[in-house]
């Protein structure tokens, strides 16, 4: 069965920073990108891009505190987790950004690449390094689990991955799902009771480098973002993976380095980020 759809029709939200990953919104619904190569963290204002912060490293991706609206950064130079800091009432600074989580039991992270909260303020993400640390090879990347009150920090997956990169919870906040872009794969933790989470395969990709980001709707489609190197193909590919693992559709777009996706509130309109060219682009789901 062929899935593919060639066309998508596309809106340019904002381009022309190449390097541009991690589309997410705070808590007041303003999208915000980051640019690896720069670092600065960008919200995107009338089509333009605006700099907000620069982190004055590597930043892989944002996340805002669905609660709290503190923005939370994985940076890659940095080998941390920074964290938005309280600044004055009024100030026409840029926000001051401090390290979070930085190592697990005395070791250094590699490089933290995405992370997600749930639903009551618990966080997970992914620690692989730049691309190429963690690798088939050396399969050293890491998936883990911080509790609310940041009193645990646990690995769910410990130094067994290659390049574990983007990552997304069901909408009942029971399943992980982790793109390990070298293995070409998603795998799935279940967690059985609470607490106790169980990881296998959920999907084998076949072409390109890998996924590199992904995302559930509220039904709980994932959407996942497959990367490959610019020259290596033309276009991008988002797959559409059924709660129930099958591929429902495969979307295609200009550009092959996609490199991050997300939903509006309503999850009317999935926002895409291509980094070969630096475009933003918005896919109206009832098209």
């Amino acid at each position: 069965i062929f899935f593919r759809v060639v066309i998508m029709p596309l809106e340019k939200v904002a381009e022309g920073i190449p390097s541009l990953s991690s589309p997410t919104f705070n808590k007041e619904g303003v999208l915000h990108v980051c640019c690896t190569q720069s670092g600065a963290v960008y919200k995107v204002v009338d089509g333009s891009l605006q700099e907000v912060l620069n982190t004055q490293g590597q930043p892989a991706a944002l996340c805002f505190d669905p609660n709290l609206g503190t923005l939370y950064v994985c940076d890659l130079m940095h080998q941390a987790i920074l964290r938005e800091e309280e600044e004055d009432e009024g100030s026409s600074q840029q926000p001051l950004l401090a390290e979070w989580v930085t190592e697990h039991e005395g070791r250094l992270l590699r490089g933290p690449a995405a992370m997600v909260f749930d639903s009551t303020g618990n966080v997970f993400f992914t620690d692989s390094g730049p691309m190429g640390d963690t690798t088939i090879a050396n399969p050293k990347a890491s998936v883990y689990y911080i509790a609310c009150d940041a009193s645990l920090l646990q690995p769910l997956a410990l130094e067994c991955l290659a390049h574990a990169s983007g990552l997304a919870l069901s909408p009942d906040g029971q399943t992980l799902y982790v793109s390990e872009t070298m293995n070409n794969r998603v795998l799935r933790f279940a967690q059985r009771p609470s607490g106790v989470w169980h990881m296998s395969v959920y999907f084998n990709f076949s072409g390109g480098l890998g996924p590199i980001a992904c995302v559930c709707d509220n039904m709980g489609a994932l959407y996942v973002a497959r990367y490959d190197f610019r020259g290596s193909a033309t276009e991008g590919i988002i797959s559409i993976i059924l709660p129930s693992g099958q591929l429902h559709a495969e979307l295609a777009i200009p550009g092959s380095e996609v490199s991050g996706l997300c939903f509006d509130a309503d999850f009317r309109y999935l926002y895409i980020t291509e980094a070969s060219v630096g475009v933003v682009y918005r896919y109206d789901l009832l098209e």
